[in-house]
């Protein structure tokens, strides 16, 4: 529904606080503008009062009349005070007004007020119009002898007043409507990317087609535009993770399979005829292998599967990485040796890092069982650990086969690897390289590998260096 849509509510939020904001300088303005024309109206009645007072100011005796009062404003203003009530009270009370029959009402406590020597301003009512007055004390010598008063209509400012307020209403009103057009255009211009990222949202849910980008008509580095790209590299990051599971389920269909295969062919041929002691046993040692290559595969998996669910927890404590490697290395060497592959091992000095014991463990036997396979019989293994500045890198190379460039970058993928066939034949699942980069990750490291074909591999892994006490 359209007002529950955010151009409604962004434009209804525009025009809200244009409205507000308005009524505001609306009210501002009118209120300035009266104060501004009483203010000038009351410094106008006083100025005339008190030219008034100055000019009659003597001793009193039968008063100004309204000829005198007339010459008295045309000779200081050059005009006849049209269209305003003068009076002057002298000390007995006697009144002289600029309008026949008509008296300017006096209250008590604007004569007391005055008595006291006090300027009063007042509104009054007069012949049935609303006048500015002003009650204005004559003293001589410390006695008040007389009282002049001064008034004009408010007509003409109550007019200008209405006027404003008049072009007021009509305009804030007009300005709101141009507000919720030009709001409501704006709006749409600005969310309209907005759309284009629904609809390709909405595409992607129901074809499921994750190649599907959002395309702006042009490139804009703005709030909407960093959007669009974000939501482009979630989509790609999600279209990546998705063709990772696809093949990830292929290669383990394919893995379990082969195994599986052997198995049954196996047990198959040792069903159709009897046969001796010995060529069971020999089909049943086939058949344990096979068993033991999907267990290794399994458990590879398992660890891998809660590595990416966040179950698998680390019991980190302080290791002695240089210890560590050691102890690998004293168990493989005599395999090393057996299969004619020189293992050396170099430290330098102590080599602290925090993490688990037994992943660390599990990594550095990793990368020294792949060395070591993958070696030619009088080829040699270096395996060195060293200090770095605030790193501690565990270094593996061999002088084996290399990996050719083109896979050199997927080595560390899930099941990846160079030559299936022969990593087959060596009791390789594909999975124990992608273990060791999720160990190293999982300690705030990294792993690289670097390799040239003939010539043989080399694996880096670093750490950061333990300075705790």
């Amino acid at each position: 529904m359209f007002f529950h849509t955010l151009r409604f509510k962004l434009t209804l939020w525009y025009v809200a606080i244009l409205g507000v904001t308005l009524c505001a300088f609306s009210l501002f303005l009118y209120l300035t503008l009266s104060k501004g024309l009483h203010r000038s109206l009351d410094n106008k009645l006083r100025t005339t009062a008190e030219v008034i007072a100055a000019s009659i100011r003597r001793p009193f005796g039968p008063g100004p009349s309204l000829a005198d009062i007339d010459q008295i404003m045309r000779e200081h203003f050059g005009i006849r005070p049209l269209g305003r009530f003068v009076q002057v009270l002298d000390e007995t009370g006697k009144r002289s007004s600029n309008i026949r029959n008509v008296d300017i009402p006096m209250s008590m406590e604007t004569l007391e007020r005055v008595s006291k020597g006090e300027t009063v301003f007042e509104t009054v009512t007069v012949a049935k119009e609303k006048i500015r007055l002003v009650t204005l004390p004559i003293f001589e010598k410390g006695r008040m002898v007389g009282i002049v008063q001064v008034g004009s209509p408010l007509e003409e400012i109550e007019e200008a007043l209405r006027q404003l307020l008049l072009i007021l209403l009509v305009a804030v009103p007009s300005v709101l409507i141009l507000a919720v057009v030009g709001g409501l255009f704006l709006a749409n211009k600005a969310l309209r990317p907005v759309d284009e990222i629904t609809n390709t949202a909405r595409k992607i849910g129901s074809s499921g087609d994750l190649s599907q980008r959002i395309r702006l008509k042009k490139k804009v580095d703005d709030e909407i535009g960093r959007l669009a790209a974000t939501f482009n590299e979630m989509i790609a990051k999600v279209e990546n993770s998705f063709q990772q599971i696809k093949r990830f389920t292929a290669d383990a269909s394919h893995e379990l399979k082969t195994p599986l295969t052997i198995l049954r062919g196996e047990i198959e041929v040792g069903l159709k005829r009897l046969r001796t002691p010995e060529e069971y046993q020999k089909i049943l040692a086939s058949n344990l292998e096979e068993v033991k290559h999907m267990s290794r595969m399994v458990e590879d998996l398992l660890t891998l599967a809660r590595a990416d669910m966040g179950a698998l927890e680390l019991r980190k404590e302080v290791v002695d990485l240089g210890g560590l490697v050691r102890e690998v290395w004293e168990e493989v060497r005599l395999w090393a040796e057996d299969k004619g592959v020189e293992l050396l091992f170099q430290e330098d000095g102590e080599a602290r890092v925090m993490g688990d014991r037994g992943r660390l463990r599990q990594l550095a036997l990793n990368l020294i069982d792949n060395a070591i396979k993958y070696t030619p019989s009088g080829g040699r293994v270096e395996l060195r650990v060293v200090r770095d500045g605030d790193e501690v890198t565990f270094s593996v190379a061999d002088t084996g086969e290399g990996i050719p460039p083109e896979d050199l970058q997927r080595i560390f993928e899930r099941f990846y690897r160079v030559d299936k066939a022969r990593s087959r034949q060596r009791g390789g699942t594909g999975l124990g390289l992608s273990i060791c980069k999720w160990i190293a990750e999982a300690h705030g490291g990294r792993i690289s590998a670097e390799s040239e074909l003939g010539r043989g591999s080399k694996f880096h892994v670093s750490f950061p260096l333990y300075r705790g006490s």
